[in-house]
């Protein structure tokens, strides 16, 4: 019924309207999800319920961009529709979804033809999911139309299927296309799975002995330009992402893991993780910890004047105050960063001189499913700020774990003589490290005449695995693995105790912390100190009783001589032969 018509009618006396989110976006009123019972899969129950709450949140968003899609098409056809929309406003707004949508398709598509298909194969599917072909019986009634299509010039349906039309390449790399050369050669099992080559150590996690379980990127062949010969292709070809074709490196045999050959014409790429691999321990050994926590009283004091309790006396009120004001975060990493860098480190930058750099951390987080990147994907940085501004002054407050990542990381490099880091980025704890990520940020910094050039990229890490028991990266080929460096020697340690010493005496501490107990018990810099030095710290640990408590500097150290790290391996140039 419309305008208060007494009888049934089929057409509306309004014109058609298209809301921009005529459906919410967000998780349905009516979903409830499967109850988890606990137990040894509860965990693993809850990870497939925040992947299920992620999906349906997106399946709104699809229905909400659907709608705002028929407003804009109606604006095109001279239609109606939102008239307060200038046409070159509309042009920027077609062609940004048009871009995303692609770059959608492109992401759910490999994401539902690798793991979906895995997870319905499990489930004992006979058709296992996948992103459905495009299937549209009438031709296009706007043959005129700009921007990608899946249709000819004559409106009829183009013959590709999805496959190919997700794997068909940009603009530049099809120009680039038509001085390639005959199709690749097959290196695939019989069932079609990407083969990946018999490795001289091990590369599987010793704990994970069943059949090495599927990479990050699907098993497909290598598709695009062909750079070296078969031979080589084959042994060292991992994939292309996003127009940079990868390739890996391999144990020279014999060599017991002391050296590993890439392609000699590819651009080496080698990316640190940063625990246990390029610096002491998990957490650095903790000093990021302790020294990142003065750097939030320092900002804390900064923005809120009523930091310090009123109750705390004014004598250490104001050595509060002096000694956040000295507090210089560059200058207390630089004295200790050579107690915190791998042995053998130096030298291993300085026999690469062909190499870029990276740094791979672990500052992600996983929010109902979503991951929260504390980078940036397009420069890959880590921020400096929080991202809502201060409660009290208002004003934007840096982010002490940040950029106390950041100082950790320059000082690092400043000592290994690493003068042409591309870029730190992070990934999730306990996740694969997806390596696409350095190769999307390699294609974004290139010019466009030189996206195709080869690039070799290895991540060096002390773990084969993510936390379920597959590879840690996209191929194992991508991987070198070294043993973890977790305790310094026992000089070190000496040594280590007076340089923290030095940054924040026990004594110190010890004064501030009472006097902010005393003061407000529940104060946030008493759950600070409470964390840096519980049972599970490595350097500062609180002891004594509850009422009587002490601080000191305990880091952990090797038991001998012989527990040191081995030297880190070198790679070396394979001159392939050029295609």
């Amino acid at each position: 019924k419309s305008n208060g018509a007494t009888g049934p009618t089929t057409v509306s006396q309004q014109p058609q309207t298209f809301p921009v989110h005529s459906y919410g976006v967000g998780v349905p009123d009516d979903y409830f999800p499967v109850p988890v019972e606990e137990g040894p899969l509860a965990e693993t129950m809850r990870l497939v319920q925040m992947q299920e709450r992620a999906l349906l949140i997106q399946a709104s968003r699809c229905r909400a961009a659907v709608y705002r899609l028929g407003v804009l098409q109606r604006i095109m056809q001279g239609r109606g529709g939102e008239g307060r929309l200038k046409p070159k406003d509309v042009a920027k707004e077609v062609a940004q979804w048009k871009e995303t949508t692609a770059e959608m398709q492109k992401q759910l598509s490999s994401c539902l033809n690798s793991a979906g298909r895995d997870v319905a194969k499990l489930l004992g599917e006979k058709s296992p999911s996948s992103l459905p072909a495009y299937d549209l019986e009438q031709p296009s009634k706007i043959k005129d139309s700009e921007g990608p299509t899946v249709r000819s010039k004559d409106g009829t349906l183009k013959s590709k299927t999805l496959e190919e039309l997700l794997d068909m390449e940009t603009e530049q790399d099809a120009a680039k296309k038509e001085h390639q050369v005959e199709e690749e050669p097959k290196i695939a099992h019989e069932s079609g799975v990407y083969q990946q080559p018999a490795h001289s150590t091990p590369t599987w996690s010793e704990a994970h002995q069943a059949a090495a379980a599927p990479s990050i990127s699907p098993g497909k062949e290598p598709k695009g330009q062909r750079f070296f010969d078969a031979r080589a292709e084959a042994k060292y070809r991992v994939s292309t992402f996003h127009g940079v074709p990868v390739y890996g490196a391999l144990p020279v045999p014999a060599a017991n893991g002391a050296a590993f050959q890439y392609p000699g014409d590819s651009e080496l790429h080698l990316v640190w993780d940063v625990d246990q691999t390029k610096l002491v321990g998990e957490g650095t050994n903790d000093v990021e910890l302790v020294i990142k926590c003065v750097l939030w009283w320092k900002e804390e004091l900064s923005h809120d004047p009523n930091f310090v309790p009123s109750k705390v006396p004014a004598a250490i009120k104001k050595e509060f105050k002096e000694y956040c004001d000295n507090f210089d975060l560059r200058k207390a990493f630089k004295s200790v960063i050579h107690l915190l860098v791998r042995p053998g480190a130096k030298e291993f930058v300085k026999a690469h001189p062909q190499a870029k750099w990276w740094t791979f951390t672990n500052k992600d987080r996983a929010v109902d499913g979503q991951i929260v990147r504390d980078v940036s994907d397009k420069d890959g940085l880590v921020g400096m700020y929080q991202g809502a501004p201060h409660e009290v002054s208002g004003r934007e407050v840096v982010d002490a774990n940040k950029f106390a990542l950041r100082v950790l990381d320059q000082c690092a490099c400043d000592f290994l003589g690493i003068t042409n880091q591309e870029r730190p980025i992070i990934g999730v704890r306990g996740q694969r490290k997806d390596l696409a990520r350095v190769a999307k940020l390699i294609a974004d910094k290139r010019d466009p005449a030189d996206q195709a050039r080869p690039a070799t990229v290895v991540l060096i890490d002390d773990r084969k695995c993510d936390a379920y028991g597959k590879c840690q990266v996209n191929d194992a080929r991508l991987l070198c693995h070294v043993p973890a460096y977790n305790a310094v020697s026992a000089a070190q340690a000496e040594e280590l105790r007076a340089a923290m010493e030095a940054i924040l005496p026990v004594e110190t501490l010890l004064k501030f912390y009472n006097a902010f107990r005393s003061a407000d018990p529940a104060h946030a810099l008493i759950q600070c100190v409470d964390i840096m030095s519980d049972d599970q710290s490595m350097l500062l640990k609180k002891k004594g009783t509850p009422d009587a408590p002490f601080f000191e500097y305990n880091p952990k150290t090797r038991s001998s001589a012989a527990d040191a790290p081995p030297p880190l391996p070198v790679f070396k140039r394979d001159l392939c032969r050029k295609w």
